[in-house]
C-alpha cells in the first residue's frame, strides 16, 4: 500500500514538473522612442511565430510571422509609434515551452524640454513645410498605461482649434510658440504634416516653484530608480524592484515621493544636482534625467527697473548733500556778515562818544587799516565832521568787497584829525 502512495507522489511530482516547465514564460520590457526602429531577436524566422496583442485592444491578436522560408534571427520593426505598443508573443515551434513575451512601450518622444512656470516654449520646424496640424496630448495620460485620452487638435492649419491657446500659441514659418506655459500645457506635441504624416514629436516639462517630475513611463511597482548625485558620484537607491527603499537617504528624505508612474522631488537645492536613471526590473534601461540646479536669475525687466530706482536714489541723495552745505554755507555767511556790521556798530559808538581805542587805531595799525579798507572801497566819499570834543572827524563811506564771504559789506570809517599828529 504504502509503495502505492509513493508512486502517486512521484507521478504527482514528475506531471507539475513538466507543466510548469511547459507554461513558464520568459517576459521583458522595452521602451522605444517615436519615430525608432526595434529588433526582436528570434531563434530561427523557419521555425518561429510571432503575434501581437495591442495595448489599446489586448484580445485583437495579429499575426505578425509565421513558418518563414527565409535565414535571419531578427524581426525589425522600423519607425514604431503608439500603434506598436503592446505584448509581442515568440514562439519556437521547434520548442513549445520556449516562449518569451517583449512588452514594448513607446516613449511618445525622444525631444524633451523642461521650461518654467509663466516663460515662452519653442518648437523648431526645420524641413517642415506648411500648413501643418498640431495634436497636443496631456503629460496626465502615461500615468495609466491602460486607458489614454485621444489628442487634442490645437492648431488645425492655419486656424488655432482651442480657445484658450488664442492669443498664447503662435506660428512662424521656423518655429511655433507658445506663451505663458503653464502646468495644463505639460504633455507631448505632434506636428503632422499636410500629408497627415507625424513629422516630429516633442514634450514639454514645466518646472513648478522648484518641484523636479520624473516620468517613470511604468508603475513605481515595475521600475528601478537610482540617484547618483554630483557631490560624491555614490549611487542610491530610491525603489529597488518595484518598492521604495526604507529608510531613504537622508538628503531626500521627506522631499522625494512617488506616485504611480511619477517621481516628485520638492524644494530642490543645489546639493540635488545628479542623475536619476531608470530600468525595469530586468536591468532594461528606460530613461536618464539630469537634474541641473542654476543660481536663480531675476528677470531682465526687473534689473532694468531696480536699476533706475537705485540710480534715482543716488541723485536725490546727491541733491540733498548738495542743499544741506549750501545751507551750512549760507550759515557761515550769515555769522561773519553779522560778526563784521558787530565790529563796525562799536566802531561808531565809540567815535562819536570821543573815546579812544588804542588797540584799533594805533599808529602803527593806521597804515595797514587804510591800505586794507580805503583801497577797495568803490565810490567812496569823504565827508568832514565835528565831534563832541570839538576835533575835525573824517568819514570814509563805501562798498568793501569781502573775498571771504564773498559779498559787498558797506563800510564806514571815521578817523579824528588827531590820528594824523
Amino acid at each position: 500500500q504504502w509503495k502505492y502512495h509513493i508512486l502517486t507522489l512521484m507521478l504527482t511530482c514528475i506531471f507539475f514538473t513538466v507543466m510548469s516547465a511547459t507554461i513558464k514564460v520568459k517576459q521583458e520590457h522595452r521602451t522605444a522612442f517615436f519615430g525608432e526602429d526595434v529588433n526582436i531577436q528570434v531563434p530561427s524566422l523557419t521555425s518561429t511565430e510571432i503575434l501581437f496583442n495591442p495595448r489599446v485592444d489586448p484580445v485583437a491578436e495579429v499575426v505578425l510571422l509565421r513558418g518563414l522560408n527565409a535565414h535571419g534571427s531578427h524581426l525589425v520593426l522600423e519607425d514604431v509609434d503608439e500603434e506598436h505598443e503592446g505584448t509581442y508573443v515568440i514562439k519556437n515551434t521547434a520548442v513549445p515551452s520556449d516562449i518569451r513575451h517583449i512588452v514594448l512601450i513607446v516613449r511618445d518622444c525622444a525631444h524633451e524640454l523642461t521650461v518654467k512656470y509663466g516663460e515662452t516654449y519653442h518648437i523648431p520646424l526645420h524641413d517642415i513645410t506648411g500648413p501643418i496640424i498640431l495634436e497636443f496630448r496631456h503629460s496626465i495620460a502615461h500615468s495609466n498605461q491602460t486607458t489614454e485620452a485621444p489628442p487634442v487638435v490645437l492648431l488645425n492649419q492655419t486656424s488655432i482649434a482651442v480657445e484658450e491657446y488664442k492669443g498664447r500659441l503662435s506660428i512662424s514659418d521656423k518655429r511655433l510658440t507658445l506663451h505663458k506655459v503653464t502646468g495644463m500645457d505639460e504633455g507631448s506635441y505632434s506636428i503632422i504634416d499636410i500629408n497627415g504624416k507625424t513629422r516630429m514629436k516633442t514634450c514639454l516639462n514645466v518646472k513648478v516653484w522648484g518641484t523636479l517630475k520624473i516620468n517613470l513611463f511604468l508603475s513605481y511597482t515595475k521600475v528601478n530608480l537610482a540617484y547618483t548625485p554630483d557631490s560624491d558620484h555614490k549611487e542610491r537607491m530610491i525603489v529597488a524592484q518595484g518598492e521604495l527603499v526604507v529608510p531613504m537617504d537622508p538628503s531626500l528624505d521627506g522631499r522625494l515621493s512617488v506616485d504611480r508612474s511619477m517621481c516628485y522631488l520638492k524644494r530642490v537645492h543645489m546639493s540635488d544636482r545628479g542623475l536619476f536613471s531608470v530600468t525595469d526590473l530586468l536591468g532594461f534601461h528606460i530613461s536618464d534625467v539630469y537634474l541641473e540646479v542654476e543660481a536663480y536669475k531675476m528677470p531682465p525687466l526687473y534689473v532694468a527697473i531696480l536699476s533706475l530706482l537705485g540710480l534715482l536714489a543716488f541723485l536725490l541723495l546727491v541733491c540733498l548733500l548738495s542743499c544741506l552745505i549750501k545751507v551750512h554755507r549760507r550759515a557761515e555767511k550769515a555769522k561773519r556778515i553779522s560778526l563784521i556790521a558787530q565790529q563796525a556798530g562799536k566802531g561808531e559808538g565809540s567815535v562819536q562818544t570821543g573815546k579812544h581805542q588804542p588797540s584799533l587805531w594805533s599808529n602803527s595799525n593806521y597804515s595797514r587799516i587804510i591800505q586794507s579798507y580805503l583801497m577797495t572801497m568803490v565810490g567812496g566819499k569823504k565827508h568832514a565832521l565835528v565831534s563832541h570834543s570839538m576835533h575835525p572827524v573824517y568819514c570814509f563811506t563805501g562798498s568793501v568787497w569781502d573775498f571771504d564771504c564773498g559779498l559787498t559789506v558797506r563800510v564806514q570809517i571815521y578817523l579824528s584829525h588827531s590820528m594824523f599828529s
